[in-house]
């Protein structure tokens, strides 16, 4: 996910395992922004739940195991 810092302008990327790592404790602690350090100014940026879930649609679906008949 392609994100540009709203203080400096710099554009950083969140990979997946950051955004489901996010998502993960956003969900245990009833959050609904994600804050994400500028890598360059290290400011926060206010990521919503929203968006996140939107860049990582696969999250939270667990693979279920394949149902075979004997």
């Amino acid at each position: 996910m392609h994100v540009r810092c709203s203080h400096c302008g710099i554009p950083f990327t969140l990979s997946k395992e950051t955004i489901h790592t996010a998502l993960t404790e956003m969900e245990a602690q009833q959050l609904k922004h994600y804050d994400a350090r500028c890598p360059q100014c290290r400011k926060v940026n206010r990521i919503s739940q929203t968006l996140l879930l939107r860049a990582a649609p696969d999250w939270g679906k667990e693979e279920e195991p394949s149902q075979t008949k004997p």
